[in-house]
């Protein structure tokens, strides 16, 4: 049971991550916004042990939803509380370790208020003594390491079954937290020293603002320096993109996806808050939160505007595209995408990748472009459709992909590739274009 900090109040947190996990069927958001906007008035303890509940479950819902769905028929018709509360109740008898029966006895009390105590008590007795039994190796696979048959494949095609395999293992596990030091607002060694004394055991990397959270007595998200934007919880390999721009303080930069805001804020950081940065976006909810951000981050020489990247013109030394993507390289942060993906949104996406690509180099003289996909359609093969000239950069991870289904990337040593189960990173793309000729 959990409380909110008042002491009042007292509810499962099963109910809870039950109701996070609704709304992020419902409105397509990620567990941490959802947690934010359902159990923001909790502790961090109690916000913690439900945002680890929703996403444990979210990691595993294919081979959750088979046990339901082989025990209720009408399964999908549920209203959604009852179904995601049932899929934390099998999550919890089948993959945590608890008792099937104070699994199954919570979800009763929880579903009894709703009038479907009987209901969930019938399938949790049923799914207790099921076990699966899949038709296929791909099938198997699939439920076996949590992940959609089509990315089974496609991991297995570009990686081989045991590079497969592993990075498959890799989005289940918890991702690293990685500390990046906000040099406009507090210098390096002053930050490592506050989380030190907070009780954050730190790890350098080869970036020197950078550190790898090893340990913690208290999460660096929830002390007061993060909310005063000495620092940020930002991937490694996120934040070498902005130092593969390598943008000065006299450049002028944009950013044609720049929403959230982050390596917006690390551009302006390695810019000394110098020069100028414009960065653009298409969604207004977007561009407030990112305008909100910057402000906390201590940022000055950004100009914010609400466009389309594929068209937005703006003269300027280097361009960022980080664009939107399939975030095939985000499971193991965002398992919900896992179980999103539409082929159709696919191509969508591909060609918007491909129209800001050229855009950028029209603007643009230098245009680093990157990606949160592990895809070759999304990264090199991109890169080939567009005809940018591409330059080297120097790789603290790995290269790219060569060869992919019968296409062939000549500039495979050129491009930066990390990869969760190599790098422990999120899966990232990143290249350094320029106009050619």
């Amino acid at each position: 049971m959990s409380a909110r900090s008042d002491g009042s109040n007292v509810i499962p947190t099963q109910e809870i991550a039950a109701k996070v996990l609704a709304e992020v069927e419902r409105s397509r958001i990620s567990v941490k916004s959802a947690v934010q906007k359902l159990a923001g008035g909790f502790d961090y303890k109690v916000r913690g042990s439900v945002h680890a509940y929703s996403v444990e479950t979210l990691k595993r819902l294919n081979a959750i939803d088979y046990f339901l769905k082989s025990t209720l028929k009408k399964f999908d018709g549920l209203d959604p509380f009852t179904r995601n509360l049932l899929r934390i109740a099998v999550y919890e008898m089948k993959y945590k370790g608890v008792h099937p029966a104070l699994a199954t006895d919570s979800a009763v009390r929880i579903a009894r208020e709703r009038g479907k105590a009987s209901l969930v008590n019938a399938v949790l007795r049923k799914v207790e003594k099921l076990d699966i039994q899949a038709e296929g190796r791909l099938k198997e696979l699939s439920l076996t390491y949590f992940h959609p048959e089509w990315f089974v494949k496609y991991a297995i095609e570009l990686l081989g079954e045991d590079g497969a395999l592993k990075l498959m293992k890799a989005n289940l596990r918890n991702p690293p937290t990685y500390v990046r030091v906000n040099e406009l607002k507090g210098s390096v060694e002053s930050v490592r020293e506050y989380l030190e004394k907070n009780g954050v055991i730190l790890e350098e990397t080869f970036l020197d603002e950078v550190f790898r959270v090893k340990g913690y007595e208290k999460h660096p998200a929830s002390l007061d320096w993060h909310s005063e934007g000495k620092y940020v919880i930002q991937d490694l390999a996120s934040c070498f993109v902005s130092h593969a721009l390598n943008p000065s303080p006299g450049d002028v930069v944009i950013d044609l996806a720049a929403a959230p805001g982050m390596k917006t804020a690390h551009m302006a950081m390695l810019m000394q808050n110098e020069g100028r940065i414009v960065a653009v976006d298409n969604s207004p909810s977007r561009v407030r939160r990112m305008r909100s951000k910057l402000k906390q981050l201590g940022v000055k020489n950004v100009e914010i505007k609400l466009g389309d990247g594929c068209v937005f013109e703006c003269e300027a030394d280097k361009a960022l595209v980080d664009a939107p993507c399939s975030s095939t390289g985000n499971y193991a942060s965002q398992p919900n995408v896992k179980w999103t993906f539409d082929e159709r949104k696919f191509r969508a996406t591909m060609k918007v990748q491909r129209k800001m690509i050229a855009n950028a180099l029209r603007n643009a003289d230098e245009v680093v472009y990157a990606t949160c996909s592990i895809t070759f359609e999304e990264n090199e093969e991109n890169l080939l459709k567009t005809g940018a000239k591409i330059l080297p950069l120097p790789s603290p991870f790995g290269r790219g992909v060569r060869e992919f289904r019968g296409v062939l990337f000549r500039d495979w040593e050129k491009v930066v590739r990390s990869f969760p189960h190599l790098h422990d990173t999120a899966g990232f793309f990143i290249s350094k274009l320029t106009r050619d000729g």
